[in-house]
């Protein structure tokens, strides 16, 4: 039997975190999982789908040079190259991603738990002092009649394309069904999408979807809310797609689905009844440690639900080799500071709360909102569409929400992310001089415009009028 300090099943960005780091840390380490490494977020979500972004801006881009007074382009698309492009930018961050496993065992194919320390790997005993659970999660598939004779894709397999589809009904109005419909629309499909909820990016502040949603309108997409998704079928070589509004039924005809509807965890063949873990169909149950129910098992990312990130991952794979191999302070995870970015174009990006929330949680609360089409760097890219909204709570406006619709917005939630970890204040974000002209001095402006509207400049305002007034006297 084969004897480990640590076993993490899941090779993708939490396993490989938590593989190099344990490794750093002089562990012995055996990595797991079913047949490549890299998981969702190369092989199928944030490095493709990103890089089908990329294509499409640049179409997109090629549609709008007559506004630069530049020859309009019109660029065919030959969707087999750009999914080989796709493949290309998949296997490049891959063969970057192999500095994770340097000193690490690597083995592929079943795994599942006999016991809380011992593992059955291809029908070889392993016994694991500590073991993490990294085994990520799927994209969900509704038991909605007629589907799977219909056929339909997901974002396991809408990267393979090599034939772009005339017509396309994304049905999931969340961040993975917005950015493969604009990026579709971009390319040349017909996009309808369809939300269950009342808006899309429900997750979001209203204003901020109320944003995007009419940027892919503009564009083209028809976006269809509150409506249910109830069946498919075929008209010839057609899908239909069924959903139901209220009492009325609406028809969708197109020549392919992509289905956005959410993640389920993989718990599937890892018997974790036999190391007494407990789960349920949302997520493995962990506590503030990220421990399961099996103290010597621990586990992160989309199996624990949450924060379905990528970025989470890697930073509860930190949290957890931390807990597991350093018997003194363990460490708790904090969710206080959580930043995500829907990479719609232009982006939708947050950290914080909404000033919903905010109002339920603080007695003092105020909202400052920014134009994008204010900041001159905005104004010289022709990249106008959108706002900065900060949440500020309390006497001391405490910034505990940030919401971004433009340009490169994620790129610049990092700043405000780093302020409200570090409690830092409006002035220490004023007094840092910014580089002009960027977007970042975007968030200056704001901070700025925060400050004038301010009860501090409100104060000394009355302060300089009474030393005018005194002088005034004498």
């Amino acid at each position: 039997m084969e004897r480990y300090d640590m076993t993490i099943i899941g090779g993708g960005s939490g396993g490989l975190t938590a593989a190099r780091i344990a490794t750093a840390l002089g562990a012995h380490v055996l990595l797991v999982d079913k047949e490549k490494l890299g998981g969702d977020c190369l092989n199928y979500g944030c490095v493709p789908s990103k890089s089908l972004i990329h294509v499409a801006r640049v179409v997109q881009q090629a549609r709008d040079a007559a506004k630069l007074g530049l020859m309009p382009a019109s660029l065919g698309v030959d969707m087999a190259k750009i999914s080989a492009y796709v493949q290309g930018v998949i296997s490049r961050v891959g063969e970057a991603e192999q500095v994770y496993t340097e000193g690490v065992t690597v083995k592929f194919g079943h795994v599942a738990f006999k016991s809380p320390t011992e593992l059955d790997l291809n029908g070889e005993r392993v016994n694991s002092r500590n073991t993490i659970i990294a085994t990520g999660s799927h994209p969900v598939v509704p038991r909605v009649e007629g589907l799977a004779e219909t056929g339909y894709l997901t974002n396991e397999g809408v990267f393979d394309l090599t034939r772009l589809p005339a017509s396309i009904v994304v049905v999931g109005g969340g961040p993975i069904g917005v950015e493969l419909g604009q990026a579709f629309q971009r390319l040349g499909a017909q996009v309808t999408l369809i939300q269950g909820a009342a808006r899309i990016l429900p997750r979001e502040d209203a204003e901020v979807s109320e944003a995007v949603a009419g940027v892919l309108t503009s564009e083209g997409i028809e976006i269809v809310t509150s409506a249910r998704f109830i069946k498919a079928s075929r008209n010839g070589d057609r899908k239909v797609v069924t959903a139901k509004r209220g009492d009325d039924l609406l028809s969708f005809e197109a020549d392919e689905i992509i289905l956005a509807l959410g993640r389920q965890p993989n718990v599937d063949g890892l018997n974790l009844e036999a190391a007494g873990i407990k789960y349920d169909a949302k997520a493995i149950k962990v506590d503030e440690y990220l421990r399961t129910t099996a103290s010597s098992v621990l586990a992160i990312g989309d199996v624990i639900g949450g924060y379905l990130f990528t970025h989470v991952a890697a930073y509860q794979a930190g949290v957890a080799v931390r807990n597991a191999l350093v018997p003194v302070a363990k460490k708790k995870v904090d969710y206080r500071v959580v930043p995500w970015c829907t990479f719609t174009d232009p982006e939708a990006a947050r950290v914080g709360l909404t000033p919903d929330d905010a109002g339920k949680q603080y007695k003092q609360m105020r909202v400052v909102k920014f134009p994008w089409a204010e900041i001159d760097r905005a104004q010289a890219e022709g990249e106008t569409v959108g706002f900065i909204k900060l949440v500020l709570a309390g006497k001391k406006d405490e910034i505990v929400g940030a919401h971004m619709v433009g340009a490169r917005a994620g790129e610049m939630l990092g700043e405000l992310s780093l302020a409200m970890q570090h409690n830092l204040t409006l002035n220490d974000i004023l007094d840092t001089i910014h580089v002009y002209p960027t977007m970042n001095t975007g968030i200056q402006q704001t901070v700025f415009e925060a400050y004038l509207e301010g009860s501090a400049i409100a104060s000394n305002r009355k302060i300089i009028r009474a030393i005018s007034s005194f002088r005034g006297r004498k």
